[in-house]
């Protein structure tokens, strides 16, 4: 899966940005700034981690601006939940959605 530039909830568009040292300043793969309506992903882990970040971060996203006050272990679970569902999935030269074959 490649991580847009941004994406767009509820009318706000969120641009996602790669920054090194993520994890050693804040001890984290991602955040969401809600301020700045940015989405902080660590560049120097591995595509996988950025990815499961990337969609963790969707879902602090939608916790914010819903107001749905999500313990960070829900966040969490959502997130996965979501990685997985993105790279289970492949589209098709006509938009269609095909399941994975192995």
């Amino acid at each position: 899966m490649t991580i847009p530039k941004s994406i767009c909830v509820g009318g706000h568009t969120i641009t996602i940005h790669f920054q090194s040292g993520l994890v050693s300043y804040n001890q984290a793969y991602g955040l969401f700034d809600p301020t700045n309506l940015k989405i902080l992903i660590d560049a120097d882990v591995n595509s996988s981690v950025q990815n499961e970040t990337f969609w963790h971060e969707v879902v602090e996203a939608l916790n914010f601006f819903t107001e749905a006050e999500m313990d960070h272990n829900k966040i969490q679970t959502f997130g996965v939940l979501l990685h997985q569902i993105a790279n289970s999935m492949e589209v098709g030269d006509e938009g269609e959605t095909k399941k994975r074959r192995k």
